[in-house]
């Protein structure tokens, strides 16, 4: 199996690096220069391997699931390979089955797929947290591991890899099994001459590729992948591609016999889901490329990737880390606000199984504030705010009228909705002002024996 050994920047920013005293700012700065290193040997590794070579025939996708991906699969899976076999293209799919979580019915339903090859592979032991574990052909985890084969494109088949990552002390958590997939599967795939597509999407379980043009009608019909595709195949010197994040309450729906779970965009939003969905890609402080949602070349994403779930086991906002982590690497990149992936959010009453129960919606938004808190510890506030910012939205007071835009939307501006509007603003920035000081006080740990990175 391929390994390289990489030096890791200290875990804490507040320690003195050797006899030399310099500011946190500074270790901030390093810590990231380090990574920024990391990230640029690997692309270089890749590219050597393949001899920058990849499959323009095929589109890799790459998914974590958990517990409740059951839900959203049966649809969102087909719904993808469709979307992709539209524009001519050939889907590998990768879905990570993290800590012994299984979903059978949904995976032989895959099996039922016209063109679909479903291929089982099984990981070994996870010795530790930022150790990929070895990914094998077999349950008993024995003989060499596997490798990814090239196809002939003659077969014209779609195939889906389905990781089923063993349960252990180290496992739990979307980054532990996306660990596996980059640093095992896909690395050691490329170092036995795999030829990769030249196409990497990341998305979650829930996902959906949508076209949102103009603040136009959303028609769950439409390809949003497609247009993102294009997009990338005509501007070649585009590294990295994020969609437009959009929130949506998801309900019970009926596709084919099976009771998923679907997006109703009718239903109101929590406040502060609403103001990112309308500010995403728009504005300073929220340009992240979401982890539900990004597209880019192949050795970009894997370089990426690797990089983060090797050295930092404990983050769970990892697509604002890919994205600090690409504009020092010198990636170009941008957010495609032409297309929009889904993402659930809670609902304004739903409530969590805490004792005493609490607002879900709000603790989403604080499990993603608590991880980018610990992002901007390691890396400093002043290199990852143009991402994921929590301080007061400028933008409202100095271009007001494109910000009036963007709250109204497709609707027609009238006083009172404006209003009605602006006061759900207020709302939303006083709750994110108790949330950041919460998610400042308990950020999450990124690195050691101390980091946790459960969903």
């Amino acid at each position: 199996m391929f390994t390289t050994k990489l030096v890791l920047p200290s875990e804490q920013p507040s320690k003195l690096l050797g006899k030399e005293r310099i500011t946190l700012r500074q270790q901030q700065d390093r810590a990231l220069e380090a990574d920024v290193k990391s990230v640029l040997y690997y692309r270089a590794w890749i590219n050597a391997k393949t001899n920058n070579l990849f499959d323009s025939t095929r589109i890799l996708g790459i998914v974590a699931a958990a517990k409740g991906a059951e839900n959203y699969l049966p649809y969102t899976i087909p719904k993808i390979i469709q979307q992709i076999s539209e524009i001519g293209m050939m889907a590998d799919i990768v879905i990570g089955l993290n800590n012994g979580f299984e979903c059978s019915t949904v995976i032989n339903g895959f099996t039922l797929l016209p063109d679909v090859q479903v291929i089982h592979l099984y990981t070994g032991e996870k010795v530790a947290n930022n150790i990929p574990a070895i990914i094998f052909d077999n349950s008993m985890c024995k003989g060499k591991p596997y490798c990814i084969n090239n196809i002939n494109p003659q077969q014209s088949r779609h195939r889906i890899f389905v990781v089923h990552q063993k349960e252990g002390q180290y496992a739990a958590g979307k980054i532990r099994v996306l660990g596996d997939i980059y640093g095992s599967l896909l690395l050691e795939s490329i170092n036995n001459e795999w030829i990769p597509p030249a196409i990497l999407m990341t998305f979650d379980a829930e996902s959906q590729f949508l076209v949102d043009q103009r603040y136009s009608i959303i028609d769950s019909d439409s390809n949003g992948l497609k247009l993102i595709i294009r997009k990338l195949q005509k501007h070649q010197e585009i590294d990295i591609l994020g969609t437009r994040n959009k929130f949506a309450v998801y309900q019970k729906s009926i596709v084919n016999g099976i009771e998923v779970l679907l997006p109703n965009l009718s239903e109101k939003l929590p406040p502060l889901q609403w103001f990112v969905d309308i500010t995403h890609g728009r504005v300073n402080g929220i340009q992240y490329k979401p982890g539900g949602g990004t597209f880019g070349k192949t050795d970009a994403m894997v370089s990426l990737l690797l990089v983060i779930s090797e050295k930092y086991p404990g983050i769970r906002c990892e697509d604002t880390q890919l994205s600090v982590l690409a504009k020092y690497a010198g990636f170009i990149g941008d957010i495609f606000i032409d297309v929009i992936s889904m993402n659930r959010t809670p609902s304004l009453t739903d409530m969590t199984m805490d004792q005493p129960p609490k607002k879900a919606w709000i603790e989403q938004m604080y499990r993603w504030l608590a991880s980018t808190y610990g992002l901007k510890l390691l890396y400093g506030e002043h290199n990852v705010n143009m991402f994921a910012s929590d301080g007061f939205p400028w933008f409202i007071v100095t271009n007001p009228v494109a910000f009036i835009k963007m709250v109204m939307g497709n609707e027609k501006i009238q006083l009172y909705i404006v209003i009605k509007k602006l006061r759900f603003l207020i709302i939303a920035f006083l709750i994110s002002r108790q949330i950041s000081t919460r998610s400042r006080k308990n950020p999450d740990v990124l690195q050691g024996s101390a980091a946790k990175a459960f969903w």
